[in-house]
C-alpha cells in the first residue's frame, strides 16, 4: 500500500474505533445509571420497610416497659440485613447498638454516587431514644467493584473487536481506490487498459465506470493523434517531393541558362516548364493556405449564393486542364440559394471535381444540381476505378491519399471541401467501391427568399 494510502487507512480505521469506543462508551454509562437508579429505588424502599418494622418492634417493646437499652441489641440483630443497617440511641443519643459502621465503611465514590441519588437514611423517634436505619454500602461497594471487573473486559474487547472490524472495512474500502489510483498512475504511463468494474452498485462502481470512459477516450485520442502525426509525416514527405521535384526542374534549367547550356531554340520551352513547375508549387501552397484558413474557428461569412451558378464557375474552372467534354454539368435554371461562403464553397465543389478529374482520368465527371424543398444537393459521379473500403473510410482525412493512388495530388482536396461544406451547415458523404466509381453528395440548406 502507497504511503498515502497507509496514511488515510490508519485514519480511517482509527474514526472507526473512537466511534466505536463512544457508543461503547455511551452504552456502559446509560446502562449504569439505569442500573444503579433501579438499586437505590430497591435500596430506599427497603429502608423504609425496615424503618416501619422497627418502629412496631420497638412499640412492642416500650408497651412492655422495656427501655431502649434493654431491646437495642436484639433489634440491631433482628433487622439488620446486608443492604440496610440499624442502629439505636438512647434519649441522650448514644450509640446504645449498631449492625454496621455505616457509610463510613465503604469509600468515597460509593458515598458520593449515594450522595447524588438522594439516598437518605430513615429516622424513627421511639419511647426513651431513636432507631436510624442506613443503607449498608458497603455491599453497594462491592456490587459495584464486581459490575466493574466485568465490564471494563468486555470494553475492551469490544474495542478491539472496533479495530479489528475497523481495519477490515478499511482495507475494503480502499482497495477500490487503489486501483483506481494504480490505472490512473497505468494512464500516466501510457496504459489505457479499462479497469474491471466492482460488482457493487455504489460510487466507486460509478467512479470505475468514469475511469473507463475517459480510458476508452484517450485510448481514441491516442489512436487518433498518432494517425494524424503518421498522415502529417506522409504528407509533408509527399508535399515536399511535390514542391522540390518542381523546384528541381526549375533550378536545374536556371542552372543551364546561366552556363549557356540550352541554345536560343529550346528558351522558349524552358521557360514554359518553369512557369508550369512554379504553378504546381504555388497550387499545393494555396492548398495548405486555404485548409489553414478553414480551420479556424468561427462562423463562416455569410452571403446568399446560387448554388447552380457556383457549380458551372467550378466546372468552368477545370475545363481547360480536362477537356469540356469530360465535364457534364446538370442544374435547373432558377436560382438554388443557401447562405454559405461565396468563394468557400466555389473551392468545396471545385476541389470534389477535380479529386474524381484526377483519379478517373478515362471517365467522364457528371456534376448534378437537385433543388428540394429543404436542401440544395450536388452530386459529382465518376466511372472511375473506385476506392477500397479502407480507403472509403478515411476518404476526408488531411493529407490522406489511399494506397492505390498514384497521380498527383496532396491528399487535401475532400479534406478541404469537406471543411468547407460542415462551414455552411452541410453533408458531404461519400459512395464507392472498386470498379463501381465514386458517387459525391453535398447537402445544404436552402434559403428560399
Amino acid at each position: 500500500m502507497p504511503d498515502s494510502f497507509a496514511a488515510f487507512g490508519r485514519r480511517l480505521t482509527r474514526s472507526y474505533v473512537l466511534l466505536a469506543v463512544a457508543l461503547i462508551a455511551l452504552v456502559v454509562v446509560t446502562t449504569s445509571v439505569l442500573a444503579f437508579m433501579l438499586y437505590v429505588g430497591t435500596l430506599d424502599a427497603g429502608i423504609a420497610s425496615e424503618a416501619q418494622r422497627a418502629a412496631a418492634r420497638a412499640a412492642s417493646y416500650a408497651a412492655q416497659n422495656e427501655p431502649p437499652r434493654r431491646y437495642a441489641a436484639a433489634l440491631v440483630d433482628e433487622f439488620g440485613s446486608r443492604r440496610v443497617g440499624v442502629r439505636v440511641y438512647d434519649a441522650q443519643h448514644r450509640l446504645l447498638a449498631s449492625s454496621h459502621e455505616g457509610p463510613v465503611a465503604a469509600g468515597r465514590f460509593t458515598r458520593t454516587l449515594v450522595a447524588l441519588a438522594g439516598l437518605h437514611s430513615a429516622v424513627v423517634p421511639v419511647s426513651g431514644g431513636t432507631i436510624v436505619v442506613v443503607p449498608e454500602l458497603a455491599g453497594f461497594a462491592r456490587l459495584l467493584g464486581t459490575y466493574l471487573a466485568v465490564v471494563v473486559p468486555i470494553g475492551a474487547l469490544a474495542v478491539c473487536v472496533a479495530w479489528l472490524f475497523g481495519r477490515a472495512i478499511t482495507r475494503r474500502a480502499i482497495a477500490p481506490l487503489q486501483a483506481v489510483a494504480s490505472a490512473l498512475h497505468g494512464i500516466a504511463a501510457g496504459d489505457f487498459t479499462p479497469a474491471p468494474l466492482p460488482s457493487e452498485e455504489n460510487a466507486l462502481r460509478g467512479l470505475t465506470a468514469a475511469y473507463n470512459e475517459v480510458a476508452l477516450r484517450l485510448t481514441a485520442a491516442t489512436v487518433q493523434r498518432e494517425r494524424n502525426e503518421l498522415q502529417m509525416r506522409q504528407f509533408v514527405a509527399d508535399a515536399g517531393h511535390e514542391l522540390r521535384t518542381p523546384l528541381t526542374i526549375v533550378m536545374g534549367y536556371l542552372e543551364m541558362l546561366q552556363r549557356g547550356a540550352i541554345g536560343e531554340s529550346g528558351v522558349e520551352h524552358v521557360y514554359e516548364t518553369m512557369l508550369a513547375q512554379s504553378h504546381r508549387m504555388r497550387a499545393a501552397i494555396d492548398k495548405l493556405i486555404l485548409l489553414a484558413r478553414l480551420e479556424r474557428p468561427g462562423a463562416a461569412p455569410s452571403e446568399r449564393v446560387d448554388v447552380g451558378a457556383i457549380l458551372r464557375r467550378a466546372a468552368d474552372a477545370l475545363a481547360p486542364l480536362a477537356g469540356a467534354e469530360r465535364i457534364a454539368v446538370a442544374a435547373p435554371g432558377t436560382p438554388c440559394l443557401v447562405v454559405a461562403d461565396q468563394s468557400e464553397l466555389v473551392e468545396a465543389i471545385k476541389n470534389v471535381i477535380e479529386n474524381a478529374l484526377r483519379y478517373a482520368p478515362e471517365s467522364p465527371v457528371r456534376a448534378t444540381l437537385a433543388c428540394e424543398n429543404t436542401h440544395a444537393v450536388v452530386m459529382v459521379e465518376d466511372e472511375g476505378p473506385g476506392m477500397e473500403p479502407s480507403d472509403l473510410e478515411h476518404a476526408f482525412d488531411r493529407f490522406y491519399r489511399g494506397a492505390g493512388r498514384t497521380g498527383e495530388g496532396s491528399g487535401l482536396g475532400l479534406a478541404i471541401a469537406k471543411r468547407a461544406i460542415e462551414r455552411a451547415n452541410g453533408t458531404i458523404s461519400l459512395q464507392s467501391r472498386p470498379g463501381w466509381g465514386t458517387r459525391v453528395t453535398i447537402s445544404i440548406p436552402r434559403r428560399s427568399d
